[in-house]
């Protein structure tokens, strides 16, 4: 996996969705703060007032703090990998925590419409309870698009975001509890939606356990909150809302888990790739160093390296070895008559033929200069038709066409008899073999 480039939190990005759901709950209090008449009727005409049993507010507050310790988590872990998507997480479940606790108290001075059974919530409860179901959707939204991907808000959530912090300002102001919540919870969910599908497409690409659980969870409180609207405009009758929301405890406590599991694989997945890039890395490097960047043969470190292994299989394996020892006749004059940049293009002509008429099994080192090393596993004759052959390709290659006509290749070739423990003395040898060869048309 390529794992892309890993991407810089911005906390900045979700600063224009909360100024204008701020506002939209800096308009609720204005208004909160107006002298509202105190006849029933006119109590009755705004505020929200369900009938809650003590078990089931006691409840809704618990769970309102316990949202509060997954977003402690996840920050813990935004700290440790700030990435855009954590961050929306972070902001997520605080957000939830407060739709929870905002209509979990009771937040008017008493009325005749207050008493133990009832619970009374005013115009800044419901408006902050309704700027954090917008925020809890958006962030939801924002941490499974964001997953792997550029941290961007979109035209359509920014122009939404503000339309609904408009909404709420005018709604708690002349429009009755319903007319804040309702939307609210519908806004919500279309973004949760989106959310949903990019942790379920994000699962299917990485295969990702912990995305297809927040996918899961995400889907759940959608379907939760689909329920809630739908009994709420049944019934007319918000209290009933409560009721179905319950339903939510379960899918935050799947989607939990998944946001964490989520976070630990996209950690490991990325140590992973580092490892192996690494790994890439030190093999790339090792191969340079024991690597004649011109020809690509092995250079001298490299017999160095394989020599103790190569003379014990050798040895107790009986396998034939053999020594070549190559050099270009009159390099020199190439150099000096045709540039050195013919002198590269003759020695990588040279580096090829030898690789092409060698075996995998054998190696291919440039000893220096102008000289050519060839350990072949071969006995003697084999060797030194290996020779004949290599001489005769360097020959007929197409680079002779442009090379002086005493240009030739000499080679030396020895034995490598089954006691050796050193190539050096072979190496000494082979060198000698080829300079005769090479005296002896002069001779």
């Amino acid at each position: 996996m390529r794992h892309m480039a890993p991407e810089t939190a911005t906390p900045t990005a979700l600063r224009p969705l909360l100024a204008a759901l701020l506002v939209a709950v800096a308009a609720a209090a204005a208004f909160a703060g107006v002298e509202q008449p105190a006849t029933t009727a006119s109590q009755s005409d705004w505020l929200l007032i369900r009938p809650t049993p003590i078990m089931t507010l006691e409840i809704r507050r618990v769970a309102g703090f316990a949202l509060l310790v997954p977003a402690c988590t996840l920050f813990l872990l935004y700290l440790f990998r700030p990435r855009p998507y954590v961050l929306a997480a972070v902001t997520s479940w605080l957000a939830a925590g407060v739709m929870l606790l905002a209509l979990s108290f009771d937040s008017v001075e008493a009325t005749g419409l207050d008493s133990p059974e009832h619970l009374v919530s005013g115009r800044l409860a419901v408006a902050v309870w309704a700027a954090a179901a917008i925020a809890f959707g958006a962030s939801l939204r924002f941490s499974g698009v964001w997953f792997r991907q550029p941290a961007v808000i979109p035209p359509v959530v920014t122009w939404t975001t503000v339309a609904m912090a408009a909404w709420i300002g005018m709604a708690v102001a002349f429009l009755e509890p319903g007319a804040v919540m309702t939307p609210a919870l519908v806004v919500m969910s279309l973004f949760q939606a989106k959310g949903a599908v990019a942790y379920f497409r994000a699962a299917r690409r990485y295969r990702f356990v912990g995305a297809w659980l927040a996918g899961a969870g995400v889907s759940g409180v959608i379907g939760v909150n689909t329920a809630a609207v739908v009994v709420a405009f049944i019934s007319r009758d918000l209290s009933q809302v409560t009721m179905v929301a319950l339903g939510n405890l379960v899918s935050v406590s799947v989607m939990a888990l998944g946001m964490h599991l989520l976070i630990f694989e996209d950690v490991i997945e990325e140590l992973r790739t580092a490892g192996a890039e690494l790994s890439a890395s030190r093999d790339e490097m090792r191969a340079m160093a024991v690597t004649d960047p011109l020809t690509r043969c092995y250079n001298r470190r490299f017999l160095d390296e394989i020599a103790t292994h190569e003379l014990e299989q050798h040895r107790r394996y009986h396998l034939p070895l053999a020594l070549l020892y190559l050099d270009i006749d009159h390099f020199k004059a190439i150099n000096d008559s045709l540039g050195h940049h013919t002198g590269d293009r003759v020695l990588q002509a040279l580096a090829a033929i030898l690789r092409e008429h060698t075996r995998q099994a054998d190696y291919v080192f440039r000893w220096g200069g102008d000289e050519f090393l060839v350990l072949l596993s071969a006995d003697e004759p084999q060797a030194r038709d290996k020779a004949d052959e290599v001489r005769r390709a360097f020959l007929a290659s197409p680079i002779m066409r442009d090379l002086p006509g005493d240009v030739d290749l000499s080679i030396g070739c020895v034995v490598v008899p089954a006691d050796t423990s050193d190539f050096s003395p072979l190496i000494e040898k082979a060198d000698r073999e080829m300079y005769r060869r090479k005296r002896a048309p002069a001779s």
